[in-house]
């Protein structure tokens, strides 16, 4: 099965394919270019290194949050305009999870924790084998951190922003290694090549897909602020 999989859900943005089940390109870039600049390049250079069009892949996946509002919105506007133009089935998975799979197999409960901004995170537990332990929300470190009752392995950009926070709640705790805390497309290929065996083209599900956001954006805030 062809795969073409986007994570944009940060600052770092990464496009993988998968060609008859085996990962064959990957692209990670951290660069002070946005995601509109960058992507459809990325997408462009993937097609031409693995000698494949759009039209050739069976399955788009893509991270639609949460995360940052304007990359998840990007990345989900081309993912979508790519699978109703070639009529290509669509996969979201949520970037918590995709934090999480970087651990597959550990022996501790992994935490995906990313900076949410304003003081705030995206959080969740998940068991070695990806079972949900503590559903996907956004709340305070501290208050996330109260629900922690075992030792974890702690993965995304919220271990080195809430670095205080993490020391003083008092759990038990090891970090995930550097190549481990960025959600990536390869990642992606990963969970789609083990969890969809027979891709179906949806095109209700795929206009009706909106960003998970987990929160309201600030604009929205400002605006329920003003109104009151």
């Amino acid at each position: 099965m062809n795969i073409l999989a986007i994570e944009t859900s940060s600052t770092w943005g990464s496009v993988a394919v998968s060609r008859d089940s085996q990962i064959v390109y990957n692209s990670y870039l951290d660069i002070k270019i946005t995601h509109s600049e960058r992507l459809m390049p990325q997408i462009d250079d993937a097609c031409k290194q693995t000698n494949l069009k759009i039209s050739d892949f069976d399955l788009i996946a893509i991270s639609n949050g949460p995360g940052s509002f304007t990359g998840i919105r990007i990345g989900l506007a081309v993912a979508k305009g790519l699978c109703l133009g070639a009529k290509i089935p669509l996969f979201p998975v949520n970037t918590l999870r995709v934090l999480a799979y970087n651990l597959y197999g550990s022996k501790l409960p992994v935490m995906p924790f990313i900076d949410a901004r304003m003081g705030e995170v995206y959080a969740a537990l998940y068991s070695a084998d990806m079972e949900e332990l503590i559903a996907p929300c956004n709340a305070k470190p501290v208050e996330f951190l109260q629900n922690i009752d075992q030792e974890v392995i702690i993965t995304g950009s919220g271990v080195t922003r809430f670095h205080d926070e993490l020391i003083n709640s008092g759990i038990k705790y090891q970090t995930a290694l550097m190549h481990q805390q960025v959600p990536q497309a390869q990642t992606l290929l990963s969970i789609a090549l083990s969890e969809v065996s027979s891709p179906k083209y949806d095109i209700e599900a795929i206009s009706a897909l909106e960003p998970w956001y987990l929160r309201k954006s600030q604009a929205e805030i400002v605006k329920e602020n003003k109104l009151k």
